[in-house]
C-alpha cells in the first residue's frame, strides 16, 4: 500500500505539535506549575490539532482500493466501484452510483488563488498516483474503461468514523477549554 502525504501538511503537523511543546517548556522556565494548566491546555489543543488536520490526513493506494484519511472519516473507495476522480479543487474520487469523496490530504491550492501552469497542486499528483494505480487494477482483471454500475442499493464507498481523529479533535476542544475555562 503507497501512502501520500503532502510535505507542506508534515511541515505544518511538526510546527504545530513543536509550538505546543515551546508553549509548555516557556510556561515551565518563566513560572513553574504556576498556572501550568493554561500551557499545558493551549500545548495539547496545538499538538492534537496539527496530528489531527495535518500529519493524520492521508491517501493510501492499494491493488484494488484507494483509502482516503481525513480528520474524522475514513473512505474507503475500491476500484471495481470507481468511475472517475477530479483534481480540480481536490482530490475528489467519484463513484458509479455518482457520489463523491474528497481527500482532505491532496489539496489544489498551495496558498495562492492562481496556479500556475508549472503547479498543477497537490491533488494532481496524487490524483497521477490513483489514475496510475487504478489502471493498473483494470488491467489484472481485464476491466473496461467504464466500471460495471452495482445496484443502487448499495453505495460505492465504505464511509467510517476516524476514531483516532475523532479523539483528537475531542482532545483539542478539551484543552482549549482547560487553557481558557479552568
Amino acid at each position: 500500500m503507497e501512502l501520500y502525504r503532502s510535505r507542506s501538511s508534515q511541515v505544518w503537523g511538526w510546527l504545530c505539535v513543536g509550538l505546543g511543546a515551546v508553549v509548555l517548556l516557556i510556561q515551565l522556565i518563566g513560572s513553574g506549575l504556576e498556572q501550568i494548566h493554561v500551557a499545558f491546555g493551549i500545548a495539547v489543543a496545538l499538538a492534537a490539532t496539527g496530528y489531527a488536520a495535518f500529519l493524520r490526513p492521508s491517501v493510501a493506494v492499494a491493488e484494488d482500493r484507494v483509502e482516503l484519511r481525513n480528520v474524522t472519516q475514513t473512505v474507503v473507495a475500491p476500484f471495481s466501484r470507481l468511475a472517475g476522480l477530479e483534481a480540480h479543487w481536490s482530490l475528489e474520487l467519484v463513484g458509479d452510483d455518482g457520489k463523491k469523496a474528497g481527500a482532505f490530504a491532496a489539496p489544489s491550492r498551495t496558498g495562492s488563488n492562481r496556479v500556475k501552469p508549472a503547479e498543477e497542486g497537490k491533488s494532481a499528483e496524487v490524483a497521477g498516483l490513483v489514475t496510475a494505480a487504478w489502471d493498473a487494477y483494470r488491467a489484472k482483471a481485464g476491466a473496461t474503461a467504464q466500471p460495471v454500475t452495482a445496484s443502487a442499493a448499495s453505495p460505492a464507498f465504505t464511509r467510517s468514523p476516524d476514531w483516532v481523529g475523532i479523539g483528537c479533535v475531542i482532545a483539542a476542544v478539551a484543552g482549549l477549554a482547560l487553557a481558557f475555562l479552568a
